[in-house]
């Protein structure tokens, strides 16, 4: 093909694109109800007929159209036009969701701070922000990376007996990801964007069985095999995406991930924030070395009983200083302090267990929801069933689409994920997931679109969700699957976009699932005559057992179930409390980071069976100095208990 007839063609394909994103933005505003053919239109013209490039050149193209105010004002205008006030959207008056709210160093009083969803703040007597790394901005290259930051632990450690010396309180904050007021502090806060200078591989005190690699033995597939494990090292501030940039370099990645890198690590840990694969732990079960500063302003580096620190080796000392970091090897206490969802002390740094970089073939499939249903209930080995690939994950659709011509069967889309290595199944794999949530997720306004579409028919929800369900059906039988480096494949990719929906999470034991999800499709189908929707799916994610007294797999291998909508559509975070309420009587155990409704010091003790424990060690390394209402609420002591004899 000469060169002037595949200018031609490509000339055609975005013209084609153009064509369709300009007719879906017609019937956004004048037709609404046709919007689900138009997105299947749209995404038909984005698969076969767009590049990456053309892609990106569309969503800045729009992004730049829809920037001016009158813009904005045009859009709001038409699409607003009898809507009801709390459903109007809103294009103009404040800016886009953001992870990367950023504090400078000056700002030390009148502060405010809120957690991304804006359901609480705090206007705190004093924000501290210690550290020299950097931030937004970070260079995974740089020299600094390499030493390890005692000057953030003297800076820690001064703020801590400020605020005792003040009497006051202190509290940690992350990017701010939870729902649930863990954060929150009236007294001072900590913002620890800027303690991300370490970030090494961890060599200096460590054993010699540990410091250039060792194996472990790992089961996936039902497959026993060995592999060769590292330790990094990371300062407590570091954001996952920004560890995940300094891990590429030296060839490493981490054992597993949540859907998004926008948390900073100690955030992720403290809530035993988690991935998919039943036999992979969550982030907690990962570190193998915690250094934090605790009450009295005293430091303390962590470990397992036979932890990776040779004590012959480490001193402690801090150079320049008369103080020291206390050298803890204990199971018990290391279980306490690993999920100390913040009141344990302020984490400086840790030392996590990664593996070289590797691939993922990832397929998804859309199936009957009874199907897989059946499937779970009747395996002779349900272990098996769910370890048969690296990764496995089921997405359900609340709804039945009754509106559905041929098909009114629940559907429900399963996802497996397996080393690339492994698998023969990916020859014609992508190396994009698919390409309208990609193009959307670019899209600035969509965010602020998204309720304004699901509020404007509700009753079409289930089968929008149906619609995006077979939308990012992906398997190598149809000629694809997709299939990348870890960070591709398990990062989810919706950029800005996550940050309008909203999700609540539960663990409930591998036994109980099917019971489990049977009371939340009841309880959502209770909800529909009222016109109350979640405008999603919600997923059911298997995760191996974590010995850490809070984390959510702590009684063992766990099913995290967690319920998502968007936020500002009407009804769904009233319909959310509802489940909460319903699936914690169930016996279901709560996320310390995606709950929306008050913790009791009942419903902690009975969904962490070694609370009692964990109380212990909290008076010692963070007693009443690291507390604040949401915990204090919690540890509060019970009314109806029986005193010790």
């Amino acid at each position: 093909m000469s060169g002037s007839s595949t200018r031609a063609e490509k000339k055609k394909k975005s013209v084609h694109v153009g064509w369709e994103v300009a007719k879906l933005l017609f019937t956004l505003i004048f037709n609404s109800e046709k919007i689900p053919g138009q997105v299947d239109r749209l995404d038909d013209a984005l698969t076969n007929h767009c590049t990456r490039s053309n892609r990106t050149w569309w969503i800045n193209r729009i992004n730049a159209l829809t920037r001016p105010r009158f813009v904005r004002r045009l859009i709001e205008k038409k699409l607003n036009k009898n809507t009801p006030l709390h459903e109007c959207v809103n294009l103009t008056l404040d800016v886009e969701l953001s992870h990367d709210k950023v504090f400078y160093k000056e700002s030390t009083f009148r502060q405010k701070w809120a957690n991304w969803y804006e359901n609480h703040c705090s206007e705190p007597l004093k924000f501290f922000i210690p550290g020299s790394g950097t931030f937004p901005e970070f260079d995974p290259k740089c020299d600094s990376h390499l030493v390890y930051d005692y000057d953030a632990v003297l800076e820690v450690i001064g703020e801590v007996l400020q605020a005792e010396e003040s009497g006051r309180q202190i509290r940690a904050l992350g990017s701010g990801h939870a729902l649930t007021p863990i954060a929150q502090s009236d007294d001072y806060l900590v913002c620890t964007q800027y303690l991300n200078v370490t970030n090494r591989p961890a060599k200096e005190f460590i054993k010699a069985a540990y410091r250039d690699g060792f194996e472990v033995e790992v089961n996936f597939g039902n497959q026993t095999a060995k592999e060769t494990h590292y330790l990094f090292e990371t300062s407590g501030g570091t954001k996952i995406r920004h560890l995940i940039e300094v891990l590429e370099k030296y060839g490493w990645y981490l054992m597993n991930q949540g859907g998004s890198s926008i948390q900073s690590i100690t955030g992720a840990l403290s809530t035993s924030t988690h991935g998919s694969g039943i036999g992979l732990g969550p982030i907690p079960s990962m570190v193998r070395s915690l250094t934090l500063v605790g009450t009295g302003g005293k430091a303390y580096r962590v470990e397992a009983s036979e932890g990776v620190t040779d004590p012959v080796l480490y001193d402690g000392k801090i150079p320049g200083s008369d103080r020291t970091i206390e050298l803890i090897q204990d199971d018990e206490t290391f279980h306490a302090v690993l999920v100390g969802v913040g009141c344990m002390g302020i984490v400086v740094s840790m030392i996590l267990e990664v593996q070289p970089i590797y691939g993922l073939f990832e397929e998804r499939r859309v199936r009957n929801w009874d199907d897989v249903k059946a499937e779970m209930t009747t395996s002779p080995d349900l272990y098996a069933y769910l370890n048969a690939h690296r990764h496995f994950e089921v997405l359900i659709n609340p709804y039945i689409d009754r509106k559905a011509t041929t098909d009114t069967t629940r559907k429900c889309l399963v996802t497996t994920r397996d080393y690339s290595h492994s698998t023969d199944k990916h020859p014609n794999a992508r190396k994009e997931r698919n390409y309208l949530s990609s193009f959307i997720s670019g899209i600035n306004i969509s965010g602020k679109l998204s309720p304004w579409v699901f509020n404007r028919n509700p009753d079409a929800i289930p089968g929008m969700i149906n619609n995006s369900l077979h939308r990012i059906e992906d398997y190598a039988e149809r000629g694809s699957g997709f299939e990348d480096t870890a960070r591709k494949v398990l990062d989810q990719g919706l950029g800005e976009l996550k940050f309008y929906g909203f999700a609540t999470e539960y663990g409930v034991p591998l036994d109980r699932v099917v019971d489990a999800v049977d009371l939340i499709l009841r309880t959502c189908e209770e909800a529909i005559p009222y016109r109350h929707y979640l405008a999603a799916p919600f997923s059911l994610r298997y995760v191996k057992h974590c010995p850490a007294h809070l984390s959510m797999m702590n009684t063992g291998d766990i099913c995290m179930i967690e319920l998502v909508s968007v936020r500002g559509v009407t009804g769904s975070y009233t319909l959310l409390r509802k489940l909460e309420s319903a699936l914690i009587e169930f016996g279901a155990i709560p996320h310390w980071g995606l709950s929306v409704l008050p913790w009791t010091p009942e419903m902690v003790e009975k969904a962490f069976p070694k609370f009692h424990l964990w109380k212990k060690y909290q008076q010692k390394f963070g007693g009443r100095t690291f507390l604040n209402p949401f915990m204090e609420d919690i540890l509060a002591p019970r009314t109806d208990a029986i005193p010790p004899s």
